[in-house]
């Protein structure tokens, strides 16, 4: 393989494959990222691990993303992993196609065993897809349904997981039933009460989110899909914010199908996702791009990875990103990223006026704190945040702050000057 550091050292190449200035390319990527900081400062000094791990990313210091659960920043090594394997694929050296949306190639089948092993799964009951939207229409498109027969969901469903049934509404005839989910809920058999009532005679399926992107709730997967079984109902799991936030265990959740997009908390490339299908389920589903191996049930979950030619390198970021998860440690990080969310969610309590729509309690969330606000004070709140170059989400009554491993917290304590500043601006 031709060496990273020779390669882009070719002005005219490196400007013309990465589209930025050659100093910028040099900074970055003719250097090794910085080494990962020493266990033992992890147990001597929590906030100096984390201050000496911000450099594996290339954000802008001027800037502040409380926004993870829109997209995630990728860290140097998965981007250094992704440019390697650009470059190395246009040699053609490799006996395989260098590409993603065919048949499996050696990348592809080393990121389908790690995935595997991380989520807990069998690796023929994984199918690599570009994110959890995709995930959610194969299944949506490719479940045989009749006319009548209902799906259930919640309120708040992200439009990748709700509007393929829209669509088939609109298509095939089929019955949508919506349950309101509370704001915040009071506990976990609450939320499984809603879903078992809301239950009728033609209930075929109930596709929910792992974790809401409206309020970034975390729903009683286990027990919902425990539930359904009981029922002879199906269950589709959207779990765009799942995977990367929450120690995630597929099979203990017992979902017939579940789909993510690692390039949200997993913090791997955009453009990656995968989609779990429960093993005897695979045939009875039609893939929803259909290529030379649509029927070829031999491939089980694989048979839906077959999308067409697709960019290889992304995929095999994703295989670096679990192993940056891993070399760090999943329990650690969603001790960190749940450490911090509650620093955010004690600190918008201490206000008394503004309504927590997901953390009525520790399990509801993780890393993302959801609080409401009458429209004129979130208004008031986005544009102080602008002008200090602070990213967060939220709609036009509501505010979400997200929190993961790269976060600091003077950049909690800029939102909330950043809050005050708004408030007093009313």
């Amino acid at each position: 393989m031709l060496e990273r550091r020779e390669f882009l050292q070719r002005a005219a190449v490196a400007a013309a494959l990465l589209g930025v200035p050659l100093p910028r390319v040099e900074k970055n990527f003719c250097q090794e990222p910085p080494p990962l900081p020493s266990p033992d400062l992890y147990l001597k000094n929590e906030d100096a691990y984390w201050a000496r791990l911000r450099p594996q990313w290339l954000l802008a210091k001027d800037r502040s993303d409380l926004n993870c659960g829109s997209v995630g920043c990728t860290p140097l090594p998965v981007l250094h992993a992704m440019i390697d394997n650009i470059l190395h694929n246009e040699e053609f050296v490799d006996p395989y196609y260098p590409w993603f949306g065919y048949e499996e190639n050696p990348p592809l089948r080393e990121l389908r065993d790690s995935l595997s092993a991380f989520l807990n799964v069998k690796r023929d009951d994984l199918a690599l897809v570009r994110n959890a939207t995709e995930a959610n229409n194969t299944i949506g498109n490719g479940l045989p349904m009749k006319p009548g027969d209902e799906v259930l969901i919640t309120d708040q469903e992200h439009p990748g997981g709700r509007c393929v049934w829209d669509q088939r509404v609109v298509r095939d005839g089929i019955k949508l039933n919506e349950i309101t989910l509370p704001k915040p809920p009071a506990s976990a058999a609450q939320i499984v009460d809603l879903f078992e009532k809301a239950i009728a005679p033609r209930t075929r399926i109930i596709a929910f989110s792992h974790i809401t992107t409206i309020t970034g709730v975390i729903l009683p997967a286990k027990e919902i899909c425990a539930m359904a079984r009981s029922k002879g109902v199906l269950t589709h799991v959207d779990g765009a914010h799942a995977i990367g936030q929450v120690p995630l265990d597929i099979q203990d959740i017992g979902c017939d199908f579940y789909g993510s997009s690692p390039h949200k908390w997993l913090l791997a490339p955009k453009g990656t996702g995968f989609l779990y299908v429960r093993e005897e389920l695979q045939p009875q589903i039609y893939v929803n791009i259909a290529s030379g191996s649509w029927k070829d049930y031999s491939l089980k979950a694989y048979r839906f990875s077959n999308l067409g030619t697709s960019n290889l390198s992304i995929m095999v970021g994703l295989k670096s990103a679990i192993d940056f998860y891993r070399t760090i440690g999943p329990d650690r990080i969603y001790r960190r990223i749940h450490q911090l969310a509650s620093r955010v969610r004690d600190r918008v309590a201490a206000y008394g006026r503004f309504p927590m729509l997901n953390a009525s309690a520790d399990p509801f969330y993780a890393g993302m704190v959801t609080f409401g606000a009458p429209e004129a004070t979130v208004s008031r709140i986005f544009q102080e945040c602008d002008k200090r170059k602070i990213r967060v989400s939220g709609g036009a009554d509501h505010v979400r702050v997200s929190t993961h491993i790269f976060t600091q917290p003077s950049e909690i304590d800029a939102f909330f000057e950043a809050m005050d500043a708004g408030l007093r601006s009313a």
